[in-house]
């Protein structure tokens, strides 16, 4: 009730992420399961490696109208700066994962902030995919 008097929700139960349709997320059930381990422990045991994490990085201004409001100039500056304190170059970017919620003020702040950072790198022939 709470999501849904705040506007979270999609009236109709639908997501739809960084389209004009828009009109909140879908509710669902799920899980998934990262397993998290020092790279020299996953080569010492011989595990399959499928990524490795670089650097991370979170932030909240406080300033904004609400918690859930967010801000086109820090998610571009999180993004800047994490990539920096792990030493890779956005240019190599080539696909992003997205938090897409589905909403008319969420996504295309989040979009933006994205092409903002990624996009001089990339081109019609040579997109980025998120």
């Amino acid at each position: 009730m709470t999501l849904s008097n705040m506007g979270f929700l999609s009236p109709d139960g639908k997501c739809f992420s960084f389209d004009a349709r828009g009109n909140g997320y879908g509710r669902g059930e799920g899980f998934g399961v990262l397993v998290v381990k020092l790279l020299s422990d996953a080569i010492r045991d011989g595990d399959t490696i499928r990524a490795v994490v670089q650097s991370s990085g979170t932030n909240q201004n406080g300033r904004n109208r609400s918690i859930t409001q967010t801000s086109k100039s820090d998610q571009i500056s999180l993004m800047i700066e994490t990539y920096r304190k792990a030493g890779l170059d956005l240019a190599a970017t080539r696909f992003v994962e997205a938090h897409g919620t589905g909403t008319a003020l969420g996504d295309p702040v989040e979009a933006g902030a994205i092409g903002q950072v990624f996009g001089q790198y990339r081109s019609a022939e040579d997109p980025l995919y998120m």
